[in-house]
């Protein structure tokens, strides 16, 4: 049987599960909440595993800020809701329990977990692995030109791949980091004024950003640049930035192979 690898984005599904954890009253013991957030989690990464079938899994953290685009970008993520400090002191006891159940778990401090998985995808595509990812988070979308990819709402119970990009956007997954460019996506900014109706019309009409930025400027019988394509070449720089921002690595050294991550479930 050929390989699968699942990939899991720790925060991104522990954050939405304890959220989604009501608290009994304004004075309940945070830490109760972390409780069932810890419960559920564990139990919904068992579905995951149940549902996928697996060879291998990996379950991937956050590192500790700043990263390569908190450099870049000095905003960054600074309009994003902070993690409830009961549940960050607490994460050492998610850790603990996905390596109990057999789990290889991935953290380092600087590294988002997005980037830790975009690398590791582009590796198992290299070796015909089929790589199966579960986040709600859309910039995973560019992974899903390869037949091979898989992302999953565990949420919603829905699988996107390639067909499913090109009806979401109108596009193929290769032209979403310029679509993306152009309209944000993320904690990403894009274009200032633009936004997803303007950066779909100008994909659609020119293809690409550097055919925008190659023929936007040629004039119609004389006439200027209008609407959303004058703002694009007005802010070129922020255009490329946002590229570059929504890009995911693929050339972090993890210090680990496929074999590492084969799944060998605890016994009990």
């Amino acid at each position: 049987m050929a390989p699968t690898l699942l990939l899991i984005d720790a925060l991104n599904l522990i954050r939405r599960i304890h959220a989604a954890i009501p608290s009994k009253d304004a004075s309940a013991d945070e830490n109760q909440q972390v409780d069932g957030a810890l419960s559920a989690t564990l139990s919904s990464v068992q579905r995951a595993i149940n549902e996928c079938n697996p060879s291998h899994v990996l379950i991937v953290f956050d590192g500790d800020p700043p990263t390569w685009r908190h450099q870049l970008l000095s905003g960054y993520k600074a309009q994003r809701k902070p993690m409830p400090q009961i549940l960050r002191k607490r994460l050492v006891e998610f850790n603990n329990a996905f390596r109990k159940m057999g789990l290889m778990t991935f953290r380092r401090n600087g590294v988002e977990a997005d980037d830790v998985i975009g690398a590791i995808t582009h590796r198992a595509v290299t070796a015909n692995v089929n790589t199966i990812i579960i986040s709600t988070d859309k910039t995973y979308r560019q992974l899903l030109a390869s037949p091979l990819v898989t992302q999953r709402d565990h949420f919603q119970k829905v699988n996107f791949n390639a067909l499913s990009v090109t009806d979401e956007y109108g596009m193929t997954p290769d032209k979403l980091l310029d679509y993306w460019g152009l309209s944000g996506v993320g904690d990403i900014p894009g274009v200032e004024g633009v936004g997803k109706k303007g950066a779909s019309e100008l994909m659609k009409e020119y293809g690409s950003l550097k055919a925008i930025f190659d023929k936007g400027e040629e004039s119609v019988e004389g006439a200027e640049p209008k609407g959303a394509l004058k703002k694009v070449l007005a802010q070129k720089d922020q255009a490329e930035l946002s590229v570059r921002l929504a890009t995911l690595k693929g050339d972090i050294e993890l210090g680990m192979s496929l074999k590492d991550l084969r799944y060998k479930p605890e016994s009990t």
